[in-house]
């Protein structure tokens, strides 16, 4: 086979070759032109990140924390004329929450931006690339409302009836805040109830450590209704007398206070509630009895009813007998100008007296002071009932009986100091201070 040799003459005579090659060339001339004054460039815009994460609520996801940016910045390329006329405003930068399903830490990419303009542009690049959230889970949780009290109720108030409106409360926060809750709780001052009937308090909740949490909303309110109580005791007297030589040794009631609720303004004025008397009168054994007690105007028992039981305990008198000497009786209402002189012949004087056995057990006849009245007799002898001081609550069984005989003396002569002198009226300055007692009544006789 013959080879065949082109020359670059024979080449160049063709048109269509010279034709192609001018065309190249011009193609060249036009790039070294366009490098030289529309350069090829790269440019990089701040772009505002748009988020969908409100899709997050309606999963109960909430974003806790991120460090998505609110501008992503956009790296582009083109030439520099075609660049110029880019804007922020030609892209669309998009953060996507719909695929999220679970919580906790983790990572996402950012997308490349839409690029909405007509320019001819490269995007070659975003940053930054990825970003980091933490997720976490909103949870709803009912909780009962409590009372903390603050302050204190004078002595022997307090608060009754307390109801809540309502009692209880769903709150909705964070999984983590919500775990964190002890216990949710109204404050109540103490001194504010006696204003009125019922308050209104917003809720607060508490960590273990009792401290105010304060990511929970603090707008739920209750209604707090009550009412005041004030205890205070019950009373009875006791009328009539038991059968003779009976006595009431004592009685107890089946409650000795109640509890009283009212308006404040009425319930601070009321110290005692009287119940029924306990009638006595002619018994000689022990009972017991239903009292109705007398609840004032406005007024109400708190959880109590308005009858009481009293157990009476009636016993017989114990009997003693007891002896003093001539020298405890005083001997007034004679004469007191020293002419009469008056002795009680009895040296010793014995009687029965009666009363409570716990009492005349106790009683010395040491202590026992007597007082006879002569001014009845004016010469001679004569008998007389004598009056004897006892202690409370113990009686003479009959009477006590003296002679007493009186003699006319001298003015001059020596009186008898062994024997009692009659003393002045009780009552008067002159009455001697050892035995200025007055007469017992009649009870004690």
């Amino acid at each position: 086979m013959k080879n065949r040799r082109i020359s670059l003459n024979t080449i160049l005579e063709n048109d269509l070759v010279l034709k192609i090659i001018s065309v190249l060339i011009g193609i060249l001339i036009w790039f070294v032109v366009l490098d030289q004054q529309n350069p090829m460039s790269e440019h990089t815009i701040s772009v505002p990140l748009r988020t969908n994460k409100e899709v997050l609520a309606a999963k109960n996801i909430s974003l806790v924390s991120s460090t998505i940016p609110d501008n992503v910045n956009v790296v582009i390329k083109g030439r520099k004329q075609r660049l110029d006329k880019v804007s922020v405003s030609d892209f669309h930068a998009f953060l996507d929450f719909s695929g999220i399903e679970n919580t906790g830490q983790t990572s996402m990419n950012i997308p490349i931006p839409q690029y909405s303009g007509d320019q001819d542009i490269i995007i070659s690049d975003v940053y930054p690339k990825t970003v980091r959230i933490s997720l976490e889970r909103i949870v709803r949780k009912e909780f009962p409302i409590n009372i903390k009290w603050s302050g204190s109720f004078p002595e022997g108030y307090e608060a009754v009836n307390v109801k809540l409106s309502p009692d209880s409360v769903v709150l909705q926060d964070l999984e983590s805040v919500i775990n964190s809750i002890d216990n949710v709780a109204v404050t109540i001052e103490r001194d504010q109830l006696f204003k009125g009937g019922s308050l209104n308090r917003r809720i607060e909740a508490y960590d273990k450590d009792g401290k105010v949490i304060p990511a929970i909303d603090g707008n739920f309110q209750t209604s707090i209704s009550y009412n005041i109580a004030k205890t205070v005791p019950v009373a009875t007297t006791v009328t009539g007398k038991p059968k003779e030589n009976f006595y009431v040794k004592d009685y107890k009631l089946s409650r000795n206070t109640v509890q009283i609720i009212g308006s404040y303004d009425v319930i601070k004025d009321i110290n005692v509630i009287n119940a029924e008397q306990l009638d006595v009168n002619g018994v000689e054994s022990s009972f017991s009895r239903e009292l109705e007690l007398k609840i004032p105007e406005n007024v109400q028992l708190y959880n109590s009813n308005s009858v009481i039981s009293a157990q009476v305990n009636i016993e017989r008198y114990s009997y003693k007998t007891v002896s003093i000497p001539k020298s405890s009786i005083t001997i007034f209402g004679g004469d007191v100008t020293g002419k009469v002189r008056y002795r009680i012949d009895e040296d010793e004087i014995s009687f029965v007296i009666k009363g409570p056995a716990e009492i005349l057990n106790t009683v010395d006849a040491k202590t026992i002071k007597g007082f006879v009245n002569v001014s009845e007799l004016n010469e001679g002898k004569g008998t007389f009932d004598v009056q004897v001081s006892l202690p409370s609550g113990i009686y003479i069984d009959g009477n006590v009986i003296v002679t007493v005989e009186s003699e006319i003396v001298v003015l001059d002569e020596e009186m008898d100091e062994s024997e009692p002198t009659p003393a002045p009226q009780p009552g008067e300055e002159a009455l001697d201070e050892e035995h200025a007692i007055e007469p017992p009544s009649n009870e004690n006789t």
